[in-house]
């Protein structure tokens, strides 16, 4: 990895933190640069980045609990324990004091923050501190930032992704709902950062029903690209659709007898029916190959492909359900003249 690589991922790390700060860091003091969560994976990256410009010396974690129970810390650091009877899970304070650092520390925000180009990494953060997914009926979902009052910052933040958002004052907090809205939030991972608040994120995401198209769209889509084989995946990932809805309209093109499909290495091929191709896998089609013009016994394929007799017999009968050979009376096998184009995967 490049010099130029590497100090472009340290920036990005670096402003993911600024972000995570303004979130839950104490920004108005002087003398110390603080960072407060519950989640080890963002205080392990925040330790990691912080001490990566100032170095290791004077840092502190402060552990808040309802019981004296001792927790284990993954970070080398000075450790206090602290009661607090309210705390629903234990919560941890990341401290470096230093009125020297939080000066250069505020410069380095600064500049993150005047760069355009960092402002999804800003946003990432931000979200991992203070954003939360909200469900509920009627299909509900939101995507929720708390905030104590609306900011110019924080506006120009969403207004540079096109973001179309609310503040609510009673809940203290910004809202963005609607599809679209998703989207844009999807497009620059927003929260990925946190992993509980991702995987939810995610999978509210992917309930959001499928965009309207016109009635046989994607049928008539299908069935045209089927001239060549795909697979269910494949047609999924090309159309943007999920596979069970592929399922559906391929289940139904097939029963109208448009499509068939060939199972190769438990994946299913589909291709039309019109285009008139089998499709086989490389060790049918070495069978064939085998074979030839000549007439030959189950043990002769078994000896030659090294396998036992159960073995050669079973893709000998495959290919005979293809109509590709035929079992003679006398159990031996010929290859039989198709006037389809064979191909294998």
């Amino acid at each position: 990895m490049n010099n130029q690589k590497i100090k472009k991922d340290f920036n990005e790390k670096l402003a993911e933190c600024v972000g995570l700060w303004l979130a839950e860091g104490d920004n108005k003091s002087n003398y110390e640069i603080t960072f407060t969560n519950n989640c080890w994976n963002l205080i392990k990256l925040f330790h990691k980045t912080i001490t990566k410009l100032f170095g290791k010396e004077n840092i502190r974690i402060y552990v808040y609990n309802s019981s004296k129970k001792q927790i284990k810390i993954p970070i080398k650091a000075k450790v206090n324990y602290y009661l607090d009877k309210r705390a629903t899970k234990p919560y941890y304070i990341w401290r470096l004091a230093s009125s020297e650092f939080n000066k250069k520390w505020k410069i380095v925000t600064n500049k993150i923050l005047s760069d355009e180009e960092y402002y999804c990494y800003v946003l990432r953060g931000i979200f991992a501190g203070e954003g939360n997914i909200k469900t509920g009926q009627h299909s509900n979902r939101t995507i929720r930032i708390s905030q104590k009052e609306p900011s110019e910052f924080f506006n120009l933040l969403l207004n540079n992704f096109d973001i179309n958002y609310t503040f609510v004052q009673n809940e203290r907090s910004y809202v963005i709902t609607g599809k679209t809205n998703w989207d844009k939030c999807a497009k620059i991972k927003i929260a990925d950062l946190h992993p509980d608040k991702k995987l939810k994120f995610w999978q509210t995401y992917g309930e959001f029903k499928e965009e309207h198209y016109p009635n046989n769209y994607l049928r008539e889509s299908i069935l045209k690209v089927l001239e060549r084989h795909h697979t269910s995946n494949g047609l999924s990932i090309k159309f943007n659709r999920s596979q069970a809805r592929v399922y559906d309209i391929l289940g139904l093109l097939k029963k109208s007898n448009k499509i068939q499909n060939f199972r190769v290495a438990s994946i299913d091929y589909w291709i039309r029916k019109d285009q008139k191709i089998i499709i086989i896998s490389k060790l049918k089609a070495n069978y064939l190959n085998f074979l030839g013009d000549s007439i030959k016994t189950t043990k002769e394929f078994a000896r030659y492909f090294k396998v036992d007799w159960k073995s050669s017999f079973r893709r000998l009968n495959e290919l005979e359900k293809l109509s590709l050979v035929k079992r003679n009376k006398d159990k031996t096998w010929g290859k039989l003249n198709v006037d389809k184009k064979v191909i294998s995967i």
